[in-house]
């Protein structure tokens, strides 16, 4: 499996809203802040720390990225590829491939109504 060790210092950006996806990260030290835009500024929409993943949802629908990663603090990651992880998936039951796809699609809806939320005035 393609799996590459990266190192992103405070400020430096792992991905960017709107970009292709290409690969889904294992956050091994630091903290990530996951951030959309909003009109000319930006919102913290989640925490990343040590342990967990990101860009795990592009990997199911291949969709381009829901949000930015930013390091809040120096961060250590292995980067997989999904070239890699394709070959893995390739060999899951159909049945559970479904699930996955189904449970991408509503965190992506669950998302797009949390927008949608945000823009109605108080």
């Amino acid at each position: 499996m393609s799996a590459e060790k990266k190192s992103y210092k405070s400020g430096e950006f792992l991905f960017n809203d709107g970009e292709p996806s290409k690969s889904l990260f294992l956050i091994q030290k630091g903290a990530i802040s996951i951030r959309k835009k909003k009109g000319n500024t930006t919102i913290e929409v989640g925490k990343v720390l040590a342990g967990e993943v990101i860009g795990e949802l592009s990997f199911f629908d291949r969709l381009p990225r829901s949000a930015s990663g930013v390091a809040i603090i120096d961060v250590e990651a292995i980067e997989i590829s999904f070239v890699s992880l394709d070959k893995i998936y390739s060999s899951v039951p159909d049945y559970l491939k479904t699930i996955m796809a189904a449970m991408a699609d509503r965190l992506r809806k669950a998302n797009d109504t949390i927008r949608q939320l945000q823009k109605i005035p108080d």
